[in-house]
């Protein structure tokens, strides 16, 4: 009995394992199966094969085409990136001067009211004079500043800024008396108004797309430096002893000289040029400043913006009266005078 018991749990293992080998090959054979009729079905139906295979193809086609065209569109913004064409830059610096006479004026004058109260007895109402007519002769010309960019062109307008700046300089530095000083600020602020209204513009029109925000910003950098040189130059000829302040004042016309002989050779605004219809012309100044790039969308594009403001120009009532009926411009306007006012009420302009 004994030695069966050995045998009989051998044959138990044995039919065990048979079992689970079967059950396993069942298995194998169903999945197997399950495919094979999967693919047989799916090849016994030539309409399904070929309507999953123009779905595959027409996919495959959008994704290469996709592929294809957005590294293309790329390359091309770039190469416009790589090959920005050294004329841009030239631009924008003549064009900045107009920033960097606002900064001078604004710093210069604290140091030459200081000499002229010494020599010339100026009382302290003339000083005010001196000082906010100035300020309020460039208001009124940054109010028609406007309407003289439309009519005549931004670079009309830097050289007719810059010319009234130089010659206010100049009737400053060899005026007699402190009426013809008077004259001379009215004159300084004329152009300082315009220069102010125009410059910012034509850069911003002139720019290629990707450095439009970094050259408009160069505006406000030379406004910084205008005031760190007037306030070296108040310095250095604080110490002269007679007519100290002929040089303080006079030395403003330099750089208002340097922006009118330089925007002799500058070109007009392209896209002014295309709101006054001189299509050929205006493409004649992209190429200039754009160099070798490729101009026609860049034109297309100004052109339809132009295209879309004069809709909506077409509408009741005058611009104002829209922009302050419209909310989000309506909001863009308070926040950005609002921020002009309290620059001002802050006192800058007082310890400058």
């Amino acid at each position: 009995m004994s030695r069966k018991l050995p045998h009989h749990d051998y044959s138990l293992r044995s039919m065990s394992n048979l079992l689970g080998e079967r059950r396993k090959k069942a298995s194998d054979d169903g999945e197997r199966s399950l495919i094979t009729g999967a693919g047989a079905s799916s090849l016994s139906s030539p309409g399904a094969l070929s309507a999953s295979t123009a779905s595959v193809n027409s996919a495959a086609a959008v994704s290469v085409s996709a592929a294809a065209g957005d590294p293309e569109r790329a390359a091309r913004k770039q190469l416009q990136r790589d090959d920005t064409p050294a004329f841009v830059y030239v631009l924008a610096a003549f064009s900045a001067l107009g920033g960097f006479l606002l900064g001078y004026d604004t710093g210069v004058l604290s140091g030459a009211v200081l000499l002229l109260k010494r020599e010339s007895n100026v009382t302290a109402l003339w000083q005010e004079l001196l000082v906010s007519c100035g300020v309020a002769a460039a208001a009124v010309a940054a109010l028609a500043g406007g309407c003289l960019n439309g009519l005549l062109g931004r670079r009309v307008c830097v050289l007719l800024a810059s010319c009234v700046f130089a010659i206010g300089g100049v009737v400053l530095s060899a005026a007699p008396g402190k009426e013809v000083l008077l004259v001379g600020r009215l004159l300084v602020g004329l152009g300082l108004g315009i220069n102010s209204m125009t410059v910012p513009v034509y850069i911003a029109e002139a720019s290629p797309p990707h450095l439009r925000g970094q050259l408009v910003t160069v505006n406000t950098l030379f406004i910084t430096a205008g005031q760190l040189v007037a306030s070296l130059i108040d310095g250095a000829f604080s110490y002269v002893q007679h007519g100290g302040w002929r040089y303080m004042l006079g030395l403003s016309a330099v750089p208002a000289l340097v922006q009118f002989f330089g925007f002799l050779f500058l070109p007009e605004s392209p896209r002014w040029l295309i709101q006054k219809g001189l299509t050929q012309k205006a493409r004649r100044v992209l190429s200039q400043i754009r160099g070798n790039q490729n101009i026609d969308e860049e034109y297309d594009s100004i052109k339809s913006s132009i295209e879309e403001e004069e809709k909506d120009c077409g509408g009741d009532g005058p611009i104002l009266w829209r922009m302050l009926t419209y909310s989000p411009a309506r909001r863009a306007l308070i926040v950005g005078c609002g921020l002009q006012m309290f620059q001002q009420l802050s006192g800058i302009t007082t310890v400058m």
